[in-house]
């Protein structure tokens, strides 16, 4: 009963094409989910997203710092850098981070990056309808692909800026390993003992500049990947329902999620590449000791390593990143429909306490017959007196032989859910009945399904 306002996000129940004010006493329409469920939603479902994904993201930065360590090593820095790769492949990754960290090593970098998702999609998430409500009146139809790209990419550069510091320290958490696996450290390794100790290690050593160093590089990537996550998220999601027929549900959100994974993907791997470098690279007096700029990694990485440095790690980077936005909008859909339902629910408890008139949670004959008055006001049909108590008596009857399962005349809260639909039928056709009534009276009211 209650509607969600139109979002190109998805995940709310569907708007009714006419409200009838007397299913809501309280306000004379629906409950829906609002701008402050709709941002704390948008930050909360990829947070428990990444409660899942770290681990195949603690890996690609491992990959990622791995050139690092094999370029250190060609120099004969042998002591910072033994020679050879740790690291094969993503799922040797993997398998090595847990056979000599544990869980807590493949989890490393947890906290900075709930932190870091949803203050990311507050923005990125969040601001998405909104945005794509200023450039686009859907009233005109769907959306150009380039607006919606452009909402993405304006929505994921506020997302990076809010989220650079924790960006920051997770990449440099999740590069760390222990003394006694030294042997396996790629990157360079600040030692840092927890989280709060890497932010005020962090301040007390660079400034708040510090902790938004790589701002820059964080911005170009998101403004790429999230222009083509966004805009094939929702392209996907749109086509399967109006061309193919597709529920929204948690399998719609999946396979669009999967597939803007994949695009995004693509699309920010090289970048990903030259920042984690960038993020990762020891600082004395502000400045980088390998890099000077993002410009500069660049350089340095075609130059030592080639142009295919910049897909390293791409099968852990859309291990990672693939499964994190299906995840992250299955969630999404999850929450957002559960509160519709929830939402829903309340409604339904409202209209039905305004109805049951004598309070003993059932609805009789005559408490029925009142909620047609005031579904249908007299003032508003085309009926004569005798007319419209027929109608109401007809309605009464015929929503107790649709519903009234147990032949007990009176209608529970677990059936008035059908009440309130059959309500919603009964008043899209007595504007049409009521027409032909004015100029047919002596047709029965029955012979107009009524």
């Amino acid at each position: 009963m209650s509607s969600d306002s139109s979002s190109v996000m998805g995940g709310g129940s569907a708007a009714q094409s006419v409200i009838i004010p007397a299913l809501y006493p309280k306000k004379g329409q629906p409950r829906q989910i609002g701008v402050v469920e709709r941002f704390g939603l948008s930050a909360f479902a990829p947070a428990v997203a990444v409660l899942f994904t770290n681990p195949f993201d603690t890996a690609k930065v491992r990959l990622q710092l791995q050139g690092q360590r094999e370029k250190a090593a060609k120099s004969g820095n042998i002591k910072s850098a033994p020679s050879g790769a740790v690291y094969r492949n993503s799922f040797d990754a993997i398998y090595k981070i847990l056979k000599n960290e544990g869980l807590r090593g493949i989890q490393k970098g947890l906290f900075p990056a709930i932190l870091k998702e949803g203050s990311k999609n507050f923005f990125r998430i969040g601001m998405y309808d909104p945005i794509m409500n200023m450039i686009h009146d859907s009233s005109k139809g769907s959306s150009p692909p380039w607006k919606r790209m452009l909402a993405g990419s304006l929505c994921g550069v506020m997302g990076a800026f809010s989220c650079n510091p924790f960006e920051l320290i997770k990449t440099r958490l999740q590069s760390q390993v222990s003394a006694q696996n030294s042997h396996h450290a790629v990157g360079h390794q600040f030692a840092y003992k927890n989280t709060w100790d890497a932010f005020t290690k962090t301040l007390n050593a660079d400034g708040l500049t510090g902790l938004y160093r790589g701002a820059v590089l964080s911005m170009a990537r998101s403004f790429v990947g999230s222009g083509v996550n966004l805009t094939t998220y929702s392209m996907v999601k749109e086509d399967l329902i109006l061309r193919k027929g597709w529920k929204d549900d948690w399998r719609l959100d999946m396979i669009a999620g999967m597939s803007s994974g994949v695009m995004s993907c693509a699309a920010m791997n090289p970048i990903d590449v030259v920042r984690t470098r960038y993020y990762n690279q020891p600082y004395v007096n502000g400045k980088g000791t390998l890099y000077s700029s993002g410009t500069d990694a660049i350089k340095h990485i075609i130059k030592v390593e080639g142009v295919s440095a910049f897909y390293k790690g791409f099968t852990t980077h859309f291990l990672r990143i693939g499964p994190h936005f299906c995840l992250t909008f299955v969630f999404l859909g999850m929450f957002r429909r559960q509160l519709a339902q929830v939402y829903n629910y309340l409604d339904l408890r409202d209209s039905f306490k305004a109805f049951d008139k004598n309070g003993d949670g059932f609805l009789d004959s005559s408490e029925l017959a009142s909620a047609v008055r005031e579904v249908i006001p007299k003032a508003n049909v085309n009926f004569e007196d005798v007319e419209y108590e027929k109608m109401i008596l007809d309605a009464t009857m015929r929503m107790l032989a649709t519903t009234n399962k147990d032949k007990s005349q009176t209608i529970s809260f677990e059936e008035y859910p059908e009440i309130t639909q059959e309500l919603q039928r009964i008043y899209a056709e007595k504007t049409t009945a009521s027409e032909l009534f004015g100029n047919i009276q002596q047709q029965n009211m029955k012979s107009f399904g009524i």
